[in-house]
Order: structure tokens, then sequence, then C-alpha cells
């Protein structure tokens, strides 16, 4: 599939580049017709909105790649049993991590 066509633009659709929200109004062999919500219009080729889409995918996918490692605290390492008190031990240390007093 050439890139001309890899991104589908479909007359009466809405897309947006850097100006904005554009609608296609029509197309005709490897051009198009396109209009931005203020009114503007301008011939443009397929190929080359075909790329600023693809860009503007990949933008949006490695931000949010970047938003979810943001997301997703690191993982804790656990602390061995033996590494954790009682914290009644802590209070008094003639009390043993199994709450009983020492002999």
């Amino acid at each position: 599939m050439n890139s001309a066509t890899e991104f589908g633009f479909v007359v009466g659709e809405k897309y947006e580049n850097e100006k904005g929200i554009f609608t296609v109004m029509s197309i005709e062999k490897d051009e198009m017709l396109i209009r931005w919500t203020n009114g503007e219009e301008a011939q443009t080729s397929m190929e080359f909105q075909d790329r600023i889409q693809q860009r503007r995918n990949w933008e949006k996918s490695v931000q949010q790649e970047k938003a979810d490692a943001v997301k997703t605290p690191p993982k804790k390492t656990r602390a061995s049993k033996s590494a954790k008190q009682d914290p009644a031990a802590q209070k008094n240390p003639a009390i043993s991590t199994a709450g009983k007093r020492a002999i």
C-alpha cells in the first residue's frame, strides 16, 4: 500500500493537523480539498496530509507511553520477614516478635 492511501482519508470526515480541525471536501487522484472550521480552504496532497497524520499518531503514542510510565509507580522491594519487626517489640525490647516475653 502506498503512503498516499495508508491513512484512508474519506470525503466528509474530519481530521486534524497543525492548523486545526479540517473536513475533507473532495478527493481527486492524489490531491484533496480541505476546509478548516474557520472556513479557510486548501488544495493539498494526500501524501503530505498522510505524513502529518502518521506523525501526529506517533507523537500521541509517545506521549501516552510517557504518561503511563509516570502513572505506574516503581515496584517496591519486599523486606524479608526477618527484617520486619513487631510494633510491640519496638516499644518494649523485652517482647519478642511473637509477642511473648523473653525468658
